[in-house]
């Protein structure tokens, strides 16, 4: 019976990133089976990992959390409740393993004296018995090095199922794993999953979603109750159970059409002067409210009565953080006007999501991002949502400035150094577009297994959507957004 592994997992017992793993998938070196692995073929590719060591895996972690800004997402050791659930959950699965083999071994027997009774009775030739049963034994017999490989990774990869689980969103079959003691939702949202919720702190029950295979377990307490025919069909509460094992959950993602317009008030931590008129203003959310939006939308802020909608530059999956880039209406050290002289700890109305234009976040095929002038707050939230779901193999993003030049470079240049699979190109303000295309053509020459994102003026996107279209590129898996003072 063949043990299966998520990738998640697996790239944590092998010490290697996941993107790496998902290159070897998509090439056809790792075989895969509905985003897991046998653990024969991971023995195969992987024959002399050093189990016991995760250093490297999270020194490789480390720089990208620094790297990404983003809180640690370390292993930690699950609440107790959790633990003796995961445990239990291991104890039922090694109980079932046992019956299994007890009953193999049997099955071994009676085929051993039926082939005797066969051969008394005549109907199979005189020694078939025992030459059968000899045979079958020595196919049963492991190697003893090869056996001890196999208890080694199983006995890991137990472990971290008791630190760990998969959850897999159903009907679209989008997966992330829960570390430590983080809710169903926190988990979600951390990856970056437009997963639905209000409140987030079990009163209002529109994170409520169908269990369809394993069990959960909670730790938040929560006053939303849910009915008896909720509960007898499996209904839980997002934001305050975990899972027990990997489990699969019935969710209502449907993309920006399924976010409803909310209204918050944020305050700002810290603004930013980028080039020109151009800032990023930074908010934090009050606990209780998240903003939900998917990467690649507008919101609207209002600051003293003034309104602007504006492209949200931050992935979603960045908890309460939120940042917005803004085009003020005078240089911003002149500091006029109600934007341009923000301070921090002001408070900031945010109302949205505000247009469809987002990222395939069930897409595992390659990814370029284009930008022209501000174009770049849009691809950059796309950019990182793309990183934190780690489905894409590889990530470029090809920029060109305008007059504001090319802003939030070191950024881009740390993720460049921390990231093995994103490759950043940039160009200076008047580079004709035929050159930025020919610099994109360069990095993805086959274009019919990517997925080309593009945010700029009319002529920039018009001119990359009819050289991707020339060169291979499937519409489908074609996306732009054009915007104005690129």
């Amino acid at each position: 019976m063949a043990h299966l592994i998520p990738l998640s997992r697996l790239a944590r017992l092998v010490g290697k990133p996941r993107t790496m793993l998902q290159r070897m998938a998509q090439s056809g070196e790792l075989t895969t089976f509905d985003g897991q692995v046998d653990l024969d073929e991971v023995l195969r590719l992987f024959p002399n990992v050093k189990l016991e060591e995760e250093a490297e895996l999270r020194r490789v972690e480390e720089i990208k959390e620094q790297a990404l800004s983003k809180a640690p997402s370390r292993l930690e050791m699950p609440d107790p409740e959790v633990v003796q659930q995961r445990l239990l959950q291991l104890g039922r699965d090694y109980a079932a393993a046992r019956g299994r083999l007890m009953h193999y071994e049997r099955v071994v027997g009676w085929i051993g004296e039926k082939l005797a009774q066969a051969e008394e009775d005549g109907r199979t030739e005189a020694g078939f018995a025992d030459a059968f049963v000899q045979w079958m034994k020595r196919e049963l017999e492991t190697n003893p090095s090869d056996m001890a490989r196999w208890e080694a990774f199983l006995a890991r990869e137990r472990i971290m199922r008791v630190m760990t689980a998969q959850v897999t969103l159903l009907p679209k079959g989008q997966t992330f794993e829960i570390l430590g003691n983080e809710s169903l939702l926190e988990a979600g949202l951390r990856t970056g999953m437009p997963m639905p919720y209000g409140c987030s702190n079990g009163s209002c029950g529109d994170c409520k979603c169908r269990v369809v295979s394993g069990d959960v377990v909670k730790v938040r307490p929560h006053d939303y109750m849910l009915t008896a025919a909720e509960k007898a069909q499996r209904y839980t509460l997002a934001c305050s159970y975990t899972a027990v094992g990997d489990v699969s959950v019935e969710v209502d993602l449907d993309g920006a059409g399924a976010i409803p317009e909310q209204t918050i008030k944020a305050r700002v931590r810290d603004v930013e002067a980028l080039g020109g008129r151009r800032i990023a203003v930074h908010l934090i959310t009050p606990r209780a409210e998240r903003m939900r939006y998917l990467a690649g939308q507008n919101l609207e802020i209002t600051v003293d009565g003034q309104s602007r909608i504006v492209p949200a530059a931050s992935c979603p999956c960045d908890e309460r953080r939120i940042e917005v880039h803004v085009l003020c209406d005078a240089p911003v050290e002149q500091a006029a006007g109600p934007f341009a002289s923000l301070m921090k700890n002001a408070e900031v109305s945010v109302r949205g999501p505000i247009g469809d234009f987002g990222l395939d976040d069930m897409s595992e095929r390659p990814v370029v991002l284009l930008a022209e002038g501000p174009g770049f707050a849009q691809i950059k939230s796309m950019l990182q949502h793309a990183l934190s779901l780690e489905h894409a193999p590889t990530i470029s993003l090809v920029r060109l400035a305008n007059h504001e030049g090319l802003y939030q470079e070191n950024l881009m240049k740390s993720y460049t150094n921390a990231l093995d699979n994103f490759h950043y190109m940039a160009f200076e303000a008047g580079t004709e577009h035929n050159a930025v295309i020919a610099a994109m053509l360069a990095e993805a020459s086959d274009l019919s297994g990517y997925d080309i994102y593009a945010v700029g003026s009319q002529p920039f996107v018009d001119a990359v959507h009819s050289a991707c279209r020339d060169a291979g590129l499937p519409e489908r898996q074609w996306r732009a957004q054009v915007v104005a003072n690129a």
